[in-house]
């Protein structure tokens, strides 16, 4: 991926910017070249103290990857544009941006996969967590619409919590979504492998079930998630209750410690 300032300045820029997010100072498009599609990111200034540190935080991450001959297999193919220029959609110049290209979710409907197609869909997720967690950082706000394939490859997008493992600076104001978040965090408690974990775990639930989680509010999601929370599969996905059970643990101690130990689980269930 090669494009230059001019490119961008001359493609058509559709936007895509959530409201909230629009208000924030962020902005998202879409555009095709040579029959490709792409996204095109970037953050105003002096907006949203906290989106800008997520957004920059975002583009730190990538750029140890731009290095062609650093392995980065569970990324999309992306580029960084240090000064993009003032054009269509664009209401300052000089803002960094992040291209990346389209990638369809991976996480679609699964009523009618069979448990083996589930548990080779399952063993794709965590290997590209558990690729993250090798290079030694956390994703720290994962969601099911953050597993995409592209090229017959399994990435992971949207980086703007990722942390180093055990890194002891704090990000501004970055928290995790409540849909996802572990127990200990509603108790202030740091993110770490396992918190990534129990958001998986999360994910795969919803996804088995076809169901989402529901709460009103932030209380709500603490309460559901420290002391409600009980794991109901249908009937023909009960193989995979331990799977879930270990990275749902309410408590750490008995939660899964790292990506290794959920993948031996899941291979040695008797999925068939």
């Amino acid at each position: 991926m090669q494009f230059n300032v001019e490119d961008i300045d001359c493609f058509n820029l559709i936007q895509k910017t959530k409201p909230k997010s629009l208000t924030f100072g962020r902005a998202l498009y879409t555009f095709e070249h040579q029959q490709q599609h792409y996204w095109l990111k970037t953050q105003a200034g002096n907006i949203n103290q906290s989106y800008e540190a997520g957004f920059l935080n975002e583009l730190a991450f990538y750029q140890q990857f731009v290095d062609p001959h650093h392995p980065s297999d569970f990324l999309l193919p992306f580029q960084m544009i240090a000064h993009l220029k003032s054009g269509e959609g664009q209401q300052e110049s000089g803002r960094p941006a992040l291209i990346l290209s389209h990638a369809e979710s991976l996480l679609g409907d699964c009523s009618g996969m069979s448990l083996n197609e589930i548990k080779k869909t399952l063993l794709k997720v965590l290997d590209v967590v558990d690729q993250l967690h090798q290079f030694g950082w956390i994703h720290a706000d994962l969601k099911r619409e953050h597993f995409v394939e592209y090229q017959q490859r399994v990435c992971l997008i949207d980086f703007e919590q990722v942390q180093k493992i055990n890194s002891p600076i704090k990000l501004y104001s970055l928290t995790a979504t409540p849909r996802y978040m572990a127990p200990e965090l509603f108790h202030a408690a740091e993110k770490n492998v396992q918190t990534d974990i129990y958001a998986v775990g999360i994910i795969f639930y919803e996804w088995l079930t076809g169901q989402r989680l529901t709460a009103e509010n932030y209380q709500d999601w603490a309460y559901l998630h420290c002391q409600q929370l009980s794991i109901e599969l249908p009937e023909h996905f009960t193989p995979l209750k331990n799977l879930l059970s270990g990275m749902l643990a309410k408590q750490k101690e008995r939660r899964f410690t790292n990506i290794y130990t959920v993948k031996q689980c899941l291979l040695t269930e008797n999925v068939q």
